[in-house]
């Protein structure tokens, strides 16, 4: 995922699109973990029937199954952190219009520019090692502001 600011306009709508995807889809993978995966559940199935496995083989097996469960409980978690985020930044876009006076349509130059110049003397101080709340608490000086 890329920096915010790379396309501003187009950027909230893909996000949008993304948060209804994941929305959309929700349900689904609920429904899928309440069952099992089917392959998983094949594999488990065979594992229980063929005694013929040497015990390594089936150790591997389950070890692989075990990873493939891991796996699929990492992609949920990244899957609601993702989420989590597009509906942070739509947030942060809705309020940013709403309180600066602009549009999508119309934005104010000099508040994008002094976005952009925030944005980068963030990114570099946070590069440079900079404490996330020491940054954020950094007044400066705004055009925004009278």
């Amino acid at each position: 995922m890329g920096p915010i600011s790379e396309s501003a306009s187009l950027s909230i709508h893909r996000a949008w699109l993304a948060l209804g995807e994941a929305a959309a889809e929700a349900p689904r993978r609920s429904r899928i973990s309440e069952r099992g995966d089917p392959a998983a559940s094949t594999v488990e199935a065979f594992l229980s029937q063929d005694e013929t496995l040497l015990p390594h083989v089936r150790a591997a097996i389950e070890q692989l199954l075990q990873r493939q469960r891991s796996l699929e409980s990492e992609l949920s978690r990244q899957r609601e952190l993702l989420q989590e985020w597009i509906l942070s930044q739509l947030t942060y876009k809705a309020l940013y219009y709403r309180y600066s006076g602009q549009s999508l349509e119309a934005p104010r130059s000099e508040l994008t520019r002094e976005k952009d110049e925030v944005r980068r003397r963030i990114r570099d101080q946070l590069q440079a090692g900079g404490d996330h709340t020491a940054i954020l608490g950094e007044q400066s000086r705004s055009l925004s502001k009278p």
